[in-house]
């Protein structure tokens, strides 16, 4: 089997979406319009290049183009302006993108870089409204590769899609890897929707407020089908106050209440004596009596809650969280029951985190004790390895398929006609080969696409009748066709 150790740079898989879907639009002339200096986006095959501040002036008046891109500066001082009718003040690069949409032909494709989360709160919306006036229409939403503007920037941008045909919803994904970025752009154009932002999903207009929101809901809706216990609520209706204080004040340490950063990465806490910031930095936010505090504080520590803060962030030099997206956001509530069983469990797991620390201070000084504590902490680990393989697991196919993971509803054999088939040993084989020439990956067995889990007990029956054998089989497929020097990863 072929392997290809090259690790594509963010810029290339971005410029192989844009090729691809130049190649299906066909257009007649394009133009690209460089006003940063990110070079981020690309066209290989454009009849125009115009670059800075001032490229309107390289551009014949009344020149209309097919397909325009757009590499524009992010994050640009606002600007007042007329668009639609509407008097609107906007950012000075959503000016840039305006402009460059009226350089469209009618049946014509305009993309533009701009910042996170797009056009996804009131200001966006109003500018999207105003374009509509002028006959653009957003038509998709594409979250470009991390690290594409390093090392100006850490920020993960966005590429917009504007057309002049309207439609109700908005295709929205994220690029990974040019062979995915490739399929991405033939799904816009054909209109074939998917269920996650790898393959492109649709959402209502008007909806969209960030990918990482459109990524939270998703787990929040799974969380709630593999544990039926779970319900969500909006967080303002369990919060009774939120408070902020002015630079050099303290809060009052009040009952009830978590602690959450406004910026930076620092854990949200219930304890106001562990708060290890500036509290002028800090939402302080006092928890209704119905809901665990403690429990709270728990969740935006779990990876869904800082994927839950993360899509309440705005601002592009410096995220910040914002109130108003933090009071409207969701969040995932068990019974009262087991949010003790949580909190009690959380309790001892920072006991054991602060054990530990404690004894690796201690170690080189105590040395004697190394070996009672080794066996001691052998037992620990094996304890907890048994007890959360599953959750594990669980949270892998919650968080759903992306670079680094893949599903597979079984290894070889074809569920439809219950029979063996080489070609779905190929695909699982190639994801391998793929894991192995990038950053490494996971492959699970037995999760179908949508991320339900029949696992694999029917094709272990029906073709192997025992799971060492299939395993075995296994084995077998990676040193003939991968190679055995491969298996130990």
């Amino acid at each position: 089997m072929e392997k290809y150790m090259q690790v594509e740079s963010p810029q290339l898989i971005c410029q192989n979406f844009i090729e691809s879907l130049h190649k299906h639009v066909n257009p007649s002339n394009s133009l690209l319009i460089e006003a940063s200096n990110f070079n981020a986006l690309g066209l290989e095959a454009n009849h125009k290049k115009v670059r800075g501040f001032n490229w309107q002036e390289d551009i014949s008046e009344n020149q209309k183009y097919d397909f325009i891109v757009a590499d524009l500066p992010i994050g640009m001082t606002g600007v007042k302006t007329e668009i639609g009718g509407h008097q609107l003040n906007i950012k000075r690069n959503w000016l840039f993108l305006a402009s460059s949409l009226r350089m469209l032909s009618d049946e014509g494709i305009g993309l533009a870089l701009v910042e996170p989360p797009a056009f996804g709160y009131s200001g966006g919306n109003k500018f999207t409204r105003a374009l509509e006036e002028e006959g653009y229409f957003l038509r998709a939403i594409v979250e470009l590769p991390e690290g594409i503007l390093q090392p100006q920037t850490s920020i993960r941008p966005v590429l917009v899609l504007f057309s002049s045909t309207p439609k109700d919803s908005v295709f929205v994904g994220e690029l990974i890897n040019s062979q995915q970025a490739s399929s991405l752009a033939e799904a816009f154009i054909t209109s074939k929707e998917g269920d996650n932002l790898t393959e492109g999903m649709t959402i209502r207009q008007g909806e969209f407020i960030g990918c990482n929101n459109l990524r939270f809901k998703q787990q929040l809706a799974k969380l709630k089908t593999q544990y039926k216990s779970y319900s969500t609520e909006i967080f303002s209706e369990i919060v009774e106050s939120l408070k902020s204080v002015r630079s050099g004040d303290e809060f009052d340490d009040l009952p009830s209440t978590i602690y959450i950063p406004k910026l930076g990465t620092s854990e949200v806490t219930y304890d106001m004596s562990k708060v290890s910031i500036k509290h002028h930095n800090v939402f302080q936010i006092k928890i209704s009596d119905k809901v665990d505090s403690q429990y709270v504080s728990a969740f935006f520590n779990s990876d869904l809650g800082k994927l839950i803060l993360s899509s309440c962030r705005t601002g592009t030099v410096i995220p910040k969280l914002d109130r108003t997206l933090l009071l409207n956001t969701e969040i995932a509530l068990p019974t009262p029951r087991e949010q003790d069983k949580i909190v009690d469990t959380h309790k001892k797991l920072s006991s054991l985190t602060e054990a530990v620390i404690r004894f690796q201070k201690e170690l080189a000084l105590n040395p004697t004790s190394a070996e009672a504590i080794n066996q001691q902490f052998e037992i620990i680990l094996e304890q907890i390895g048994e007890l959360t393989d599953s959750d594990r697991a669980m949270s892998i196919i919650r968080a759903g398929e992306s670079k680094t993971i893949e599903f597979k509803e079984s290894l070889c054999l074809d569920v439809r006609k219950g029979i063996k088939e080489k070609y779905i040993e190929l695909a699982a084989l190639k994801t391998i080969v793929a894991f192995l020439n990038t950053d490494g990956g996971t492959l699970l067995i037995g999760v179908n696409d949508d991320g339900d889990v029949p696992g694999i007990s029917a094709e272990v029956e029906k073709l192997f009748r025992n799971n060492d054998k299939f395993l075995l089989h296994f084995k077998n497929l990676l040193t003939q066709k991968i190679g055995e020097q491969y298996y130990p990863f």
